[in-house]
C-alpha cells in the first residue's frame, strides 16, 4: 500500500472513531442532562373582570383582567416547552380575587380561570388561599373543580382540604391547608373558629386585617392568615416519615409562608413555628416549601438548607407572567423563573429515577 493511501485510510479510521466517540459523548451528555420530569408553579392569579385597583395598603397596583392573560401565557409556555414539558402544575392559591364576591361574579370568575387552566396538558394541583374563602365556603370548595384530592396520583384525607400526591416514585408533594383554623373558613360556631379567636387575641386593632402596632413576627396575627390543626401537623409528620423510608424528595406547598426570611411576616401562618419545627425534624427529605400570599415574593434558605420561596403574585405584574418551571434531574432541581420569579438550583435529597410518566 502506498504511503498516501495508508495515511488516508489511517485518518479515515481515526475520523470515524472520533466521530463515533463524539456522538456517544453527546448522546451520554444529552441523556444525563435531560430532566426526569418538570413541574410548573404559579401563585395569586386573583383574576376578576374588573378595572385595575390597589392592594389593602394602596401601595401596589393590581391588574385584575390582565391576570387571566398572564395565566394563559404561562399555560401556553408549559404546553410548548421544548426542554421538558411539565407533567403537572402546582397552583399555590388565590386564583380569583375577593372583588368577585362584591361583584357577584365568584362563579363566573372561577369558571374563567379553570377554563384557562384546563388548556394545560397535564394535572393541576391546587391549594386554597384567603381569596378562595372570601368567595366560597369550605363546603362549596370541597365539591368544586379546585379540590385536588381526587386528581390523579393524589391521596386525600376524607373531609379535609389537605392531601398528598406522588406524581413520581421519588417525589411526594404535601399540600397544606393553612386556613383549617381561621376566621375565614371556619363556621362561627365551630371549635376551629374559637381557636382562631385565640390566635387573633394578639391583634387589638378594630380592623383585624391591619397589623398596626404589632411588632416582629407577631404581625402575622391578622385576619387574612390562618393556621393548621395539630391533627394536620401529625398527618404531615407521618407523611414525612414515610417519605424518608421510601427515599422520596418532598415538596411542601401552603398558601401562607412559614419562614420569615422568605416572605413578609404579615403573610406567615399563625402557627408557622410549629410547622417549621416539623419540617426541620425531617430535613433529610424536604427539598422546599412553596407559598404565595406575599405578592412581592421572596426566597431564602433556612438553617437546614431547605429552600423557602413565596412566588410573586401574577396579578401585580402587567408586563410579564410570573411563574416558574422546576426541572428535576437525577440529582438536582433547577427552578427557572419567568417574570419576577427567581432562578435557583438545589441538590436533591434522593436520586431521581427516570420514568415514562
Amino acid at each position: 500500500m502506498q504511503l498516501g493511501n495508508f495515511k488516508r485510510l489511517y485518518f479515515t479510521i481515526l475520523s470515524n472513531f472520533t466521530a463515533k466517540r463524539t456522538l456517544l459523548y453527546r448522546m451520554e451528555t444529552r441523556r444525563v442532562e435531560e430532566p426526569c420530569l418538570a413541574i410548573g408553579v404559579i401563585a395569586d392569579v386573583q383574576y376578576a373582570d374588573a378595572d385595575d385597583g390597589y392592594n389593602f395598603s394602596k401601595t401596589n397596583r393590581r391588574y385584575y383582567r390582565t391576570a387571566l392573560k398572564m395565566l394563559d401565557k404561562a399555560v401556553t409556555f408549559w404546553n410548548k416547552e421544548a426542554q421538558k414539558k411539565p407533567q403537572f402544575v402546582l397552583q399555590l392559591g388565590d386564583v380569583i380575587d375577593g372583588l368577585n364576591k362584591r361583584q357577584n361574579t365568584s362563579e363566573s370568575g372561577l369558571a374563567d380561570v379553570m377554563n384557562s387552566l384546563s388548556n394545560f396538558e397535564g394535572c393541576v394541583y391546587h391549594i386554597w388561599g384567603n381569596h378562595e374563602y372570601y368567595n366560597f365556603s369550605r363546603e362549596y370548595l370541597l365539591k368544586s373543580s379546585l379540590y385536588s384530592g381526587n386528581t390523579a396520583y393524589s391521596t386525600p384525607v376524607p373531609g379535609k382540604v389537605y392531601y398528598t400526591c406522588e406524581p413520581h416514585p421519588n417525589i411526594r408533594v404535601i399540600a397544606l391547608d393553612c386556613y383549617e383554623i381561621s376566621m375565614l373558613a371556619s363556621p362561627p360556631d365551630s371549635e376551629q373558629f374559637k381557636m382562631a379567636g385565640e390566635y387573633m387575641a394578639n391583634n387589638l386593632n378594630t380592623d383585624k386585617n391591619s397589623g398596626e402596632g404589632l411588632v416582629g413576627d407577631s404581625r402575622r396575627f391578622v385576619r387574612f392568615n390562618g393556621a393548621t390543626s395539630e391533627a394536620q401537623i401529625d398527618w404531615m409528620r407521618r407523611n414525612l416519615q414515610e417519605a424518608e423510608k421510601l427515599r422520596q424528595n418532598v415538596i411542601i406547598m401552603g398558601h401562607c409562608g412559614v419562614y420569615a426570611d422568605a416572605t413578609d411576616v404579615s403573610c406567615l401562618c399563625w402557627n408557622a413555628p410549629d410547622i417549621l419545627h416539623e419540617i426541620h425534624e425531617h430535613s433529610d427529605s424536604v427539598l422546599c416549601y412553596l407559598s404565595g400570599h406575599d405578592h412581592s415574593g421572596g426566597m431564602a434558605f433556612d438553617e437546614k438548607n431547605i429552600l423557602h420561596m413565596a412566588l410573586p403574585g401574577v396579578l401585580e405584574n402587567n408586563r410579564d407572567s410570573d411563574f416558574g418551571t422546576m426541572y428535576m434531574y437525577a440529582n438536582k432541581l433547577e427552578l427557572v423563573g419567568n417574570g419576577r420569579v427567581w432562578n435557583v438550583t438545589l441538590p436533591l435529597k434522593y436520586k431521581l429515577t427516570k420514568t415514562d410518566s
